[in-house]
């Protein structure tokens, strides 16, 4: 949608003033106005940093804001992530444990002004082997608290840690939705949330705290939805296989003290288990409050990861059932798809057909998938595959929003750089198209051309110079599956399924070009 639109954006939203707002990964905000075509026009950026870099994802507007009164949320780290590199930042990498920040702003309705920019939590548990997972993004409840879901730091559950890796594990407030009530602020910000296992001491479970946990075991929930049946819908990125599990057994040399606000009266002899296999699927929770959803933290005594016996191969979990408190999802993605955004479509468009239906962002399948809830329990019963709907889009998918007024909806591309608009055809109630415009041009050569796949499917999982992130390190030197079958791990993915197979996205000419820029990276 044209050069100005450049940029990898983690977060869309439309404020009060029926304009489209882009938060950036380095923690810019873009303000666009949306023409009558359903374009984008670029009016304001604004630096909240100045000329600092700061890994930004979630981005919000609070229930109080007005046309005139732009008031938004946003999450972010104080340290980078493999995911990408700012040249500010590259040579003064902080790997921080509790790099995770919260803040308010105010936004000036006619300039590039931050108003007003407050420090509202800080020292999130943001950390892991490659600080992959994050505070995520922001949604309001209806009524009116402020939700987020914050990352794991492990795989699943216990220490994943690889040589060269520095140790982690889980944190108290990770894996979780968190609840801010705004009710609750202090007068003096910002509220410092390092809990006791860091050396700090604040503590959710307080029945005063401001900032409180919601649900748990959602080991990586990107992005959620209230929906207008009442329901809070979250997309969860599941482990990767021969990650580990907890233990509950006090006498196992794995066994990780829960903390002291937890009483725990559940079964001692739940396992650890080491190298845990295999990868589990992603999926969509229907979250409810206390639920637990699967993904264990040792910290809350939660053991036992997804449904137990049925989801490890392991003879160790023979017989293991669930957690008591596990709630189970509501849809499956399957594994390796990475579903991010996701949204309640609201228009009438199509006849009122899709609508009340949720959106979710593929980003390993580069589409969308719309399904639909209903019955009593306001579950998943139906789903619509994007793809067969003209909602398929290259560039590694990410965010997504909707104008209620037209229907239209925005998609970022994390790879491609850009906001892809899809736009319903009045007379073909069916499906949706997508129009895309301004295309990039034909890279120089092969090395180029392998640049630009690479960065538009692989940078998400190996990092932007091939160093790690929820993939391999492709530059050290050590090949999983060997570096002369390269070629064939990209056309076929791995011998343990944990990277898919891109075969049928990409021809042998290209699987040759991003072959060819992979190798080259190595030093």
């Amino acid at each position: 949608m044209g050069d100005k639109i450049k940029g990898k954006y983690t977060s869309l939203v439309i404020g009060p003033d029926h304009k489209l707002y882009a938060s950036a990964v380095d923690g810019k905000i873009k303000r666009f106005i949306i023409k009558a075509s359903g374009d984008l026009l670029l009016e304001h950026i604004f630096e909240p940093y100045g000329d600092e870099s700061k890994f930004s994802i979630g981005l919000a507007f609070d229930p109080a804001a007005k046309s005139d009164s732009l008031i938004v949320w946003t999450t972010y780290s104080e340290s980078t992530s493999d995911w990408v590199e700012f040249p500010d930042t590259q040579n003064t990498f902080d790997k921080s444990n509790w790099a995770g920040s919260m803040r308010r702003m105010h936004l000036s309705s006619t300039t590039s002004q931050v108003l007003k920019n407050e420090l509202v939590l800080k020292e999130l548990p943001r950390f892991g082997p490659n600080h992959e997972n994050f505070a995520n993004s922001i949604v309001f409840g209806p009524e009116g608290k402020l939700y987020f879901a914050q990352g794991s730091n492990t795989g699943m559950g216990l220490c994943d840690c690889e040589e060269n890796q520095e140790p982690s594990r889980e944190a108290l407030l990770s894996g979780t939705i968190l609840c801010l009530d705004l009710n609750k602020l202090p007068k003096k910000l910002p509220i410092v949330v390092k809990t006791a296992d860091g050396g700090g001491s604040y503590d959710p479970y307080d029945n005063m705290a401001p900032l409180k946990i919601y649900a748990t075991g959602l080991r990586n929930a990107y992005d959620m939805v209230w929906h207008s049946n009442g329901q809070l819908y979250a997309n969860i990125n599941g482990s990767g296989g021969n990650e580990n599990t907890p233990t509950s057994d006090p006498e196992s040399p794995y066994y990780i003290l829960p903390s002291s606000k937890i009483n725990y009266s559940g079964p001692k002899d739940i396992p650890a288990v080491i190298g845990a296999y295999p990868d589990q699927n992603d999926f969509m929770a229907r979250v409810v409050q206390g639920g637990y959803y699967g993904h264990p933290n040792p910290l809350r005594a939660e053991y036992v990861l997804n449904h137990g016996d049925a989801d490890l191969d392991n003879f160790e979990y023979n017989g293991i059932a669930p957690d008591s408190n596990f709630k189970g999802f509501t849809y499956d993605f399957g594994p390796h798809v990475a579903p991010t955004g996701i949204i309640e479509y609201t228009s009438d468009t199509f006849n009122g057909r899709l609508k009340g239906c949720l959106v979710a962002v593929r980003m390993g399948h580069n589409d969308l998938v719309v399904v639909r809830p209903d019955g009593e329990k306001k579950d998943i019963i139906e789903d619509y595959d994007g793809s067969a709907m003209g909602l398929a889009l290259e560039g590694g998918p990410l965010d997504i929003v909707e104008d209620a007024g037209t229907g239209n909806i925005y998609i970022s591309g994390f790879g491609n750089s850009t906001i892809t608009l899809f736009k319903p055809i009045e007379n073909e109630v069916d499906r949706l198209v997508h129009q895309r415009k301004n295309k990039s041009r034909q890279p120089k050569d092969s090395w180029e051309s392998g640049k630009v796949i690479y960065e538009q499917n692989c940078q998400i999982c190996h990092g932007a110079e091939g160093r790690g992130g929820t993939g391999p390190s492709l530059v050290d030197g050590k090949w999983i599956n060997g570096k002369e079958n390269v070629f064939l791990t990209i056309k076929n993915g791995s011998v343990n399924g944990s990277m898919p197979a891109w075969k049928d996205k990409l021809s042998s000419k290209e699987t040759t070009w991003v072959e060819g820029y992979i190798l080259s990276l190595e030093k």
